[in-house]
């Protein structure tokens, strides 16, 4: 959208670090005094609407500010810590936003005549009037700082400028976030300003008024006509308006948790709508798992190895560091992964981490796991261990079914991969459209040892085996079935697991076994995958873990 990264080369416990931001929404979090209000205004200060030459001149915001971040809502500057000279940060930005593809900036004397110098932010590359900034709309919005409308005693009402539709706009998002089924009479929208400046809005109906909204009520009620504000911007200048940047202090500020999630819903369609890059702080814990679960949707939608600012939507945790002196400064991370936020999670309430959210694997028989792991390793680019648990307990299938008969959650929420003979016994019979109704069991596309011992008793298919490995070449066709001279009809299951076993060791690695067979039944690996894929992914959304990046093959890519 606008701003790619964030480089902070060095700004008080941040020292030579940097992150991505999502193209629309960005969570920004960490425990207290993790400077996370101090990130949001580096990212906004550079911003405004200044430029008498600009067609956005002049223009304000619903509740009556103009489009411009000021600097004292965001930093709280140390005349003693904060040294002119000791702060400087670089803004990488989205192609077309700006003359360059960056914008600098570092601490200068702002000099006042008669008076000490006091410390400004600016241009580092130029010190000429009007450089200092770029001419895009911002809104630092600061919910933790927003007074409770009862505890004022003098404000004043600021008159109303919304448009029925707006007001409809307002009120119909006001209802889906905070769940209110029903409104008495006809509502109206107001705006109370106190002597401080902060603003206070609310909704008012036959029933009760803006003086009796809660800061919940409220601090919706504000972000909402925040984001109107963009609104009118994009359908009033059209191809001039070029986007705009919403900043959100402590969005989950005196919000239920059925809010936070649905307010993550608006924001995610909002900053689409209306070309809205916003960031946010929050310590909540639902709304880091909301932002987290647009992450893993994204990355099933668009694969998983696009760099992070090509993202939509981005959690950044700051962590505090300390080295061997105790000096303590401030790490940045992006956040990506349901394993990722677990730790983070954990970490906000101080507490070791207890292990990883994944799906776990449930098969027949070591060797079976170790097939799937070959299989799926060579499938999908990714890191297994960061997708899945193979949990080896080596249960018989129909001990498996029990279990899930039995309604035990792990065998229910988690995949079992069948031995590919299993629908051919006769006691599945009375099982199929019990395992069918189950829904998280697979059958590998063989029975492992049994296949290949007929797949290469074929002297054809010997010989391609042969010509496949230079270890196989060794292998001689009399010396691979020197105890198994009869067709395999004529073998038991022990039989065939007695070969394997031997054919195994001739060649000191199964892979060169799993690889061939591969090779030459890629239809039915390219199906069992797909089929792998769909089910963990199934899983994956119903537990809230990261699901799976679909497979690109080479057709779809010469497509695009």
């Amino acid at each position: 959208m606008i701003i790619r990264n964030i480089e902070i080369e060095r700004f008080r416990a941040f020292s030579h670090v940097s992150f991505a931001l999502g193209k629309r929404i960005t969570a920004i979090s960490g425990r207290n005094a993790t400077q996370k209000t101090t990130v949001l205004g580096m990212i906004g200060q550079p911003f405004t609407i200044s430029s008498k030459d600009h067609p956005m001149y002049g223009c304000k915001t619903v509740d009556g500010y103009n489009f411009r971040s000021q600097f004292s809502e965001k930093f709280k500057i140390s005349p003693i810590h904060d040294k002119i000279g000791e702060h400087r940060w670089k803004l990488i930005l989205h192609n077309g936003v700006y003359k360059q593809d960056s914008f600098t900036v570092e601490s200068i004397a702002r000099k006042q005549s008669g008076r000490p110098s006091t410390l400004r932010f600016w241009n580092a590359e130029s010190r000429s009037k009007g450089a200092g900034y770029i001419q895009l709309p911002v809104y630092f919005l600061s919910l933790s700082r927003l007074f409770p409308i009862g505890e004022t005693g003098k404000t004043h009402t600021v008159p109303s400028t919304l448009t029925n539709e707006e007001l409809e706009y307002c009120i119909d998002n006001y209802r889906t976030i905070l769940s209110i089924h029903n409104i008495e009479g006809k509502p109206s929208v107001g705006l109370e300003k106190g002597t401080s400046s902060r603003t206070f809005a609310g909704v008012s109906d036959d029933t009760h008024d803006i003086f009796t909204n809660s800061a919940g009520e409220g601090n919706i009620t504000r972000i909402i006509l925040a984001v109107l504000s963009f609104k009118r911007l994009k359908e009033q200048y059209k191809k001039d308006y070029r986007g705009g940047i919403l900043l959100i202090d402590e969005l989950d500020a005196t919000l239920y948790g059925f809010s936070q999630s649905k307010l993550i819903e608006y924001l995610w369609e909002a900053a689409r709508d209306y070309k809205i890059q916003i960031v946010f702080t929050t310590h909540s814990p639902i709304i880091l798992q909301a932002v987290n679960k647009l992450q893993r949707r994204e990355r099933l939608d668009k694969g998983i190895n696009l760099p992070l600012y090509a993202y939509d939507s981005s959690i950044v945790y700051l962590e505090p560091q300390y080295d061997e002196e105790g000096k303590r400064t401030i790490m940045p991370k992006n956040i990506s992964t349901t394993s990722e936020l677990s730790d983070v999670l954990k970490d906000i309430n101080l507490s070791v981490p207890l292990g990883e959210s994944k799906i776990n694997i449930y098969c027949e028989d070591t060797r079976a796991i170790a097939f799937l792991q070959y299989v799926l390793k060579n499938s999908l680019d990714i890191n297994l261990e960061l997708y899945m648990n193979f949990i080896d307990i080596d249960l018989g299938w129909t001990n498996y079914v029990q279990l899930a008969e039995k309604k035990v959650p792990e065998f229910r929420n988690n995949i079992i991969i069948l031995d590919g003979d299993v629908p051919d016994k006769k006691e599945y019979k009375k099982k199929a459209k019990t395992i069918a109704e189950f829904g998280n069991f697979l059958f590998l596309p063989l029975v492992i040892e049994q296949e290949l011992f007929k797949f290469l008793k074929d002297h054809a298919i010997f010989i391609k085996f042969q010509n496949f490995s230079s270890r196989a070449k060794n292998l001689s066709y009399d010396v691979c079935f020197n105890h198994w001279p009869l067709d395999a009809d004529k073998y038991s299951t022990d039989d065939f697991k007695h070969w394997y076993a031997q054919t195994e060791n001739a060649l000191g690695d199964q892979n060169i076994l799993f690889s061939f067979w591969c090779n030459e039944n890629r239809e039915k690996i390219d199906s069992f995958v797909e089929n792998f894929i769909t089910l963990f992914n199934l899983l994956a959304e119903k537990n809230d873990v990261d699901s799976l990046p679909q497979i690109v093959n080479d057709a779809d890519e010469s497509e695009e």
